[in-house]
């Protein structure tokens, strides 16, 4: 009886060990939520977003809830179309910020984000002005895809330091990137 219970023992801290392993590393870019709920909010400079202190961003006027990070600053890889898709849902899988309703952003959402009077950061290795509200986390993506196809091989997305809409192959992941958003409860 003794034996049987060290055995089982050790196969369940293997298992477990293994299990905990594998979901810490499986998509570390989502599993590390960024938690301080005693944390003081802090507002954008004119108290239009505000920054919950728990990796997202609430838009006072849309009443849309950004993730602070887009997927670039998150995992260090420019992504394609279908990639942001999986981006998503990975991010629901795991509950980002506690929430499991998070969404690929419409090009209606993106343009709601580009304010011309404001710069964030330029994008990471090129002169590109990114031109959202500063309170975003610094130097990402200045071009992010949108839910919008363009056909069978091309889809929409937004251009962030003039706001236009690009469209570019699905399967393209030059300096490309996602912000996925949900509707925050007003």
């Amino acid at each position: 009886m003794m034996m049987l219970s060290k055995i089982s023992f050790k196969k369940l801290f293997v298992v477990s060990s293994v299990l905990i392993w594998t979901l810490a590393w499986s998509s570390p870019s989502l599993a590390e939520t960024p938690q301080n709920p005693a944390a003081e909010k802090i507002w954008s400079q004119d108290k239009r977003f505000v920054d919950n202190g728990n990796g997202t961003i609430t838009d006072t006027q849309t009443h849309l809830m950004w993730m602070k990070q887009d997927s670039y600053q998150r995992t260090g890889h420019w992504i394609t179309w279908l990639k942001a898709f999986d981006y998503v849902k990975k991010a629901n899988e795991n509950g980002f910020a506690n929430h499991f309703d998070w969404q690929m952003p419409t090009m209606a959402d993106l343009k709601t984000l580009f304010e011309p009077d404001k710069t964030n950061s330029q994008q990471v290795g090129r002169e590109m002005k990114i031109h959202i509200d500063p309170i975003f986390a610094k130097e990402g993506s200045g071009i992010l895809w949108a839910l919008e196809a363009n056909g069978h091989f091309n889809a929409f997305g937004i251009e962030f330091n003039n706001g236009n809409k690009f469209s570019a192959p699905k399967k393209s992941i030059a300096r490309k990137a996602v912000r996925p958003m949900r509707v925050a409860k007003p």
